[in-house]
């Protein structure tokens, strides 16, 4: 800047002289240091106009998340007949009992802290409620297997309690007892594949559409591969709550059979 206004001044003075004396190299000199002089002022702005350019963050906005819809559900219906419940593998291994006794969703412990987190999506029963669980079980666990040889399903309000510690089917139980203690159905199931045995929870969503509100609140990892349900006999969709899935409706564990536990009926079937 110091530069430009010498020169500008010594410009300015030989165009005086030159009015003076008409002298003509004075005035060939006078118009080639103006013709300089504006040539560097010009591109002196263009570089500060570049540079504040430059400089301009460019903000991505993000498209805001719908508000979850409600769940409209009707809870599931099981025809008991005792003859055929007798003999099923489901009721005689004892797993439906012990599952039904540790998903205790009216302890307060459970009920205190479902309805803690669900109240970050208020209102009626709704899908943001069943995302904000999953998302506090998924985010805070950490897995601990049962002792060697002996088959532990925790009570809900323990694990709780032990900090979110525990296998796959205490992250099950802990979320099918919260879903059950804000309102919602939830069942659990034992499916069994290639890769062994796993627990997860899948939460009866009726025929709400879940599409829009799961892809926008997990677009980090949601993969457009859909939403993964099982529909039952009454044509009631399940929405997969699986560790595995990384998000409420996130793909199956690869199975090839297993069994379904209907706490609230306290009915199992297999599949």
């Amino acid at each position: 800047m110091l530069v430009f206004k010498l020169l500008w001044a010594s410009t300015f003075r030989i165009f005086i002289l030159t009015l003076k004396t008409k002298n003509m190299n004075r005035i060939l000199l006078f118009f080639t240091l103006y013709s300089l002089l504006v040539s560097c002022s010009t591109n002196s702005n263009n570089d500060n106009n570049n540079n504040n350019n430059n400089n301009e963050t460019v903000t991505e906005i993000e498209e805001p998340i719908p508000p979850p819809p409600t769940i409209d559900f009707a809870v599931s219906r099981h025809e008991k007949k005792f003859l055929k419940e007798l003999f099923k593998d489901c009721n005689s291994s004892g797993d439906k009992r012990q599952l039904v006794e540790a998903c205790n969703y009216s302890n307060s412990t459970v009920r205190n802290n479902a309805v803690s987190i669900a109240g970050q999506s208020p209102g009626s029963y709704n899908l943001g409620q069943i995302c904000d669980i999953f998302d506090h079980c998924y985010n805070g666990w950490k897995y601990v297997n049962d002792p060697e040889g002996n088959e532990i399903y925790e009570y809900a309000s323990n694990t709780i309690s032990n900090g979110l510690n525990g296998d796959c089917d205490d992250f099950a139980v802990l979320v099918c007892s919260m879903v059950l203690s804000i309102g919602g159905e939830a069942r659990i199931n034992f499916a069994y594949g290639q890769n062994g045995g796993h627990a997860f929870t899948e939460v009866n969503i009726g025929n709400t559409e879940v599409e829009e509100y799961i892809s926008a609140r997990y677009k980090s990892v949601y993969d457009n591969s859909g939403i993964w349900t099982r529909t039952d006999k009454d044509g009631n969709k399940w929405l997969n709550l699986d560790w595995f899935a990384n998000h409420p409706g996130g793909k199956y564990f690869d199975y090839t059979h297993g069994t379904t536990f209907y706490i609230i009926q306290e009915y199992c079937n297999d599949f």
